[in-house]
Parts: C-alpha cells; structure tokens; sequence
C-alpha cells in the first residue's frame, strides 16, 4: 500500500519536471490539474454527503486513513483539529504578556465557562490600572477570540 509521504513525492517529482517547461505548456497543465481537481472535489462532496445519511461511523473510519484525510483536507472537506480550547486560550494569553509585563502586570485565566465564555484576572499593576478595560477589549478580548472564535465573552474579574 502507497502512504500519503509516497504518494507526495511523486507529485513533488511532476512538479519539478513541469517547473522547467515554457509558460504556455505549464498554464495547460495547470488548467487541467485544477480541472481534475474540481471533478475529484465534487465527487467526493457527494461521496461525503450520501456516506454521512447511511453511515457516519464508517466516513469517521474513512477519515483516520492518512490518504483519505489528506485528500479531503486538501479540497477543504474536512476541518484541521485544533488544541484544546484551554491551550489555545492560555496560548492567547501568552501572546499578550509580554506587554503587560513590561508595565509590571500579568493577566491569568480564572476559568472557562461553556458554552463561550472566560474569565481573567489582571495581576501587578494592571490589576489597578484605570487602562485596564482598555487593554481588556482591546488586547487580551482579542487575542483569545482570534485563537477561539467560539468564545464570545471575555471578563475581567477581580
């Protein structure tokens, strides 16, 4: 059995050749490639959707195939996973430290609430700072949701 790395070589391989070729041949090869592609991405949207009414745990087995979830990955069919909501959250809150930090302050997660909401504590000075708020909407708000589109609520609590 070919494995997903195998079957990337190979492309990679074509690619190489047809990188050496004149413009107007390789423009051929890539209309044709994307017309492929279309066909294959259409065909497995349906695939998907008729597997999905009968039977989901076979199409949830389906997906754990490295070919499979490649290609379905590939044609935007299936989603990437993403990291816990706690390290994504926390992976958030890193990214605005620094800044606080260069006030003498921190921020820490109090706790997570589903369905979409977290809370904070500023600590060192931007726990009294009158900017708070602001760096409350306008850096750690931010930063969370832009990690985790899910979390709709961000407070600060004392």
């Amino acid at each position: 059995m070919t494995n997903l790395e195998d079957l990337v070589t190979e492309i990679s391989r074509y690619e190489a050749i047809i990188s050496e070729w004149d413009e107007s041949q390789r423009g051929v090869v890539v209309g044709l490639k994307r017309a492929i592609e279309e066909l294959h991405q259409e065909a497995l949207t349906r695939l998907i959707k008729s597997v999905k009414q009968e039977c989901l745990s076979a199409l949830q087995n389906a997906v754990q195939d490295e070919v499979v979830y490649g290609v379905l990955l590939y044609h935007g069919l299936v989603k990437q996973p993403q990291p816990p909501l706690l390290q994504r959250v926390e992976a958030a809150l890193a990214e605005v430290r620094p800044g606080l930090k260069g006030h003498h302050g921190d921020v820490e997660l109090v706790a997570i609430k589903p369905p979409d909401m977290v809370e904070v504590r500023f600590i060192g000075t931007c726990g009294s700072c009158p900017a708070s708020t602001l760096t409350l909407s306008q850096g750690v708000e931010q930063a969370i949701k832009a990690l985790c589109p899910e979390i709709m609520t961000v407070i600060a609590v004392k």
